[in-house]
């Protein structure tokens, strides 16, 4: 899909094949598109005092124009009352429009007027547009035998501005709603990967290809290189399955020296069966899901790669997939981490954090000033938040407030939760210096803080994505499936820390 942005021209002479325009709450139809009113001989004005045409939110009406438009359809895209129209509810409306344009037909042209209002600038408007029509079209094929769609529905997307001042700013903002629907839908697509596609090597793959696109250094620790670093909760995640683990290390530089850099930590369990302590057959297939954490690193990089903000990141995601067999690692069982810590084994099903762990440890032992991990960690955070939001947990409260404000101009929702020091007496083994796993109630806080150990004194934000990385049902911006979570938020986050 092409984003452009076009001066506004004659509404009948429009060259497009759907025509979306914003109506605020409270306004009149009549006059704020009094041409187009006139085109329709007053109908427009008409419908909306039977209220068939609304500004309120969520609202969408779709209007097929008879000939009185070049364009074959005019929609109508509530946009809510104009005090409290911001980011999200402006991306909401468009994405309202974008899944209506792209419903039916191939290969169109869908222009959308930016008329901005209230206290959202164009160039936000514009950022909102773009990424809702890059979302909401989203699409994953799969690997079937015909092909489910055989285009795009919707070829291009023209942004209309009145002059060209408005087109400067939002061009700025198309280039960032684009970067960031794109870095989302690399994200996704990953996620949406069926386990023996996506396997360790596979995802090792996907993280190389995006160093090589963007031109960032990298380097791949294979299994000689995890055993020399002593990665034990890597390789024993890792030992019951035939597929060999990676690491892969990747640096952003956006600054002349490398210095400061951020720290950024992927899960990577490209399909978690539990291990010895099995999970139940009912939804097993969706653990091919639990590389969302990793899938939202590299979605991430995708993105700066795209913007080439002025900032230095590091990137460390561990690659394993996690299988019973008779080389499996048990319950009861000691292992070393990277970091000297010792863990005592108490459900193979905790395994995503001894990944992180020695993870966390590698980007410490590389000077990073800040670590920021995403991870489909614990089904507690879906009992304590559910699907609607991701959980973040933190040694510091600077970090952690940039990271939610981050969230907040992303439009993801994200809340804290609490890393006391009691849920930290519940890690502590009998038998070694932590266990992983500290029991049923707090579940999806003992997780947090069994990380926050190996982060020790780094400023540390810990994103729990386990209710937010897979949807059951489309919503909004995604179809079922994968949802590309905390790309956005990441991306954003490092945005605001570049220089300059």
């Amino acid at each position: 899909m092409n984003v452009t942005v076009e001066k506004r021209t004659e509404w009948n002479s429009m060259a497009c094949d759907e025509l979306v325009i914003p109506l605020w709450r409270g306004e009149e139809i009549a006059e704020v598109y009094p041409e187009l009113n006139q085109l329709f001989d007053g109908a427009l004005a008409a419908m909306q005092k039977e209220k068939e045409i609304s500004g309120d939110a969520k609202a969408l009406t779709v209007l097929h124009t008879m000939g009185k438009l070049s364009a074959k359809k005019l929609l109508i895209t509530g946009m809510g009352k104009p005090e409290s129209s911001d980011f999200r509810s402006a991306r909401s409306a468009f994405a309202r429009a974008a899944k209506s344009a792209a419903a039916k037909g191939k290969e169109k042209v869908v222009a959308v007027d930016l008329r901005s209002q209230g206290g959202l600038v164009l160039e936000r408007l514009a950022h909102a547009a773009a990424e809702a029509f890059g979302l909401a079209t989203y699409h994953y094929e799969g690997y079937r035998s015909k092909p489910k769609r055989e285009s795009e529905p919707i070829a291009t997307v023209q942004l209309l501005v009145e002059s060209d001042e408005e087109a400067a700013a939002a061009m700025i903002g198309v280039m960032r709603g684009e970067a960031f629907a794109q870095g989302t839908n690399l994200a996704r697509t990953l996620v949406n990967e069926p386990g023996n596609y996506m396997t360790p090597a596979a995802l090792k793959d996907a993280v190389v290809s995006v160093a090589k696109r963007y031109g960032m250094e990298y380097e791949v620790l294979a299994q000689d290189k995890l055993e020399e670093l002593g990665m034990g909760g890597v390789l024993s995640v890792a030992q019951g399955s035939a597929q060999e683990p990676y690491v892969v290390v990747v640096k952003y530089q956006g600054k002349e020296k490398w210095e400061d850099a951020i720290g950024l930590i992927g899960k990577g369990v490209t399909f978690d069966t539990g291990g010895i302590s099995i999970k139940p057959v009912a939804g097993m297939e969706d653990m091919k899901s639990d590389m969302g954490g990793a899938a939202a690193m590299i979605g991430a990089l995708e993105t700066l790669g795209q913007l080439k903000p002025k900032a230095n990141v590091l990137t460390v995601i561990g690659c394993v997939e996690n299988m019973p067999s008779g080389t499996a690692y048990k319950p009861g069982d000691v292992i070393t981490t990277m970091s000297g810590k010792t863990v005592e084994i108490i459900t193979t099903d905790a395994e995503g954090r001894l990944v992180l762990a020695d993870c966390i440890t590698y980007a410490r032992s590389q000077g990073v000033s800040c670590l920021v991990d995403a991870a489909t960690l614990t089904g507690g955070i879906v009992v304590a938040l559910g699907t609607i939001c991701s959980g973040v947990m933190t040694n510091n409260d600077g970090l952690v407030g940039d990271i939610l404000s981050a969230a907040g101009q992303a439009g993801e929702r994200l809340w804290q939760l609490p890393t006391f020091e009691e849920y930290r007496e519940l890690n502590k083994s009998r038998f070694a210096d932590l266990k992983n796993s500290g029991g049923r109630y707090g579940h999806g806080i003992i997780g947090g803080v069994f990380l926050q150990e190996f982060a020790e004194d780094t400023p540390w934000a810990h994103l729990d994505i386990a209710g937010t990385a897979y949807a059951a049902s489309a919503g909004e911006l995604h179809p079922s499936g994968a949802t590309g979570v905390m790309v956005r938020t990441i991306a954003q986050f490092v945005l605001n820390r570049s220089e300059g």
